[in-house]
């Protein structure tokens, strides 16, 4: 039963989320100058349906890349760009468990946040008034867990598809899913300004530019009028 329900689970959320959703709380974005960016957080799993999902360093890493190069391309108004080392090994981390749940609150929650400490730093030592953070969360499947998954589902041995990692996940609708969510915050009085969010969708391939860039415009139209 739980197969059976968790699919329709994510189909009615993605009926309800899948536009992406702007607030400003105070300002508008001509007057939110200067920005400094903060290294994207990129929390990237190879979870399938109800198997553990654990976070893969190398996907996520790559996807880390490819936002941080499009940011430019898309011509948004930031004037740095910060390096930032998150410490994703560490679950317990205020600055990633902050980061991970911009992808669980809405416009409403976001205004209230408290920026960790830390970003707030890193935003102050560049000399900016506002900073910028952007979480991009989601998965891709990996060879293994696909077939396994495949496996359970029409009864084949779950042995022989440990072995087989040869499969194109070219033509499966739910081979990735990912969400973006941002804020935009003031670095003197570590207020937020803005927040923006699309969704978890499998419509975007974290891995794949042309996607990020579609993605990361849809998330910023407001600031790329």
């Amino acid at each position: 039963m739980k197969r059976i329900l968790f699919p329709l689970v994510i189909a009615a959320a993605m009926i309800f989320t899948s536009c992406a959703t702007s607030k400003f709380y105070s300002q508008n974005a001509s007057s939110v100058h200067p920005v400094a960016m903060v290294q994207p957080f990129t929390y990237l799993t190879d979870a399938v349906a109800d198997f553990p999902t654990d976070y893969v360093k190398s996907v996520s890493m790559t996807n880390n890349a490819i936002l941080s190069e499009n940011v430019a391309a898309i011509g948004l108004p930031v004037d740095k760009v910060v390096p930032f080392e998150y410490n994703y090994a560490d679950k317990t981390d205020v600055t990633v468990r902050w980061m991970r749940h911009l992808a669980d609150i809405g416009s409403g929650a976001a205004r209230e946040l408290t920026i960790p400490t830390a970003l707030l730093d890193v935003v102050r030592g560049t000399g900016c008034r506002y900073g910028m953070v952007l979480s991009d969360i989601g998965y891709v499947k990996n060879a293994t867990q696909y077939n396994v998954e495949r496996a359970v589902e029409v009864g084949t041995k779950i042995a022989d598809a440990l072995f087989n990692n040869s499969i194109d996940l070219s033509k499966d609708t739910e081979a990735y899913l990912n969400g973006m969510f941002s804020i935009i915050f003031d670095a003197q009085t570590a207020e937020v300004v803005w927040f923006g969010a699309c969704p978890r969708d499998y419509k975007y391939n974290p891995l794949d530019g042309n996607d990020m860039k579609k993605q990361l415009a849809k998330l910023y139209k407001d600031f790329l009028k």
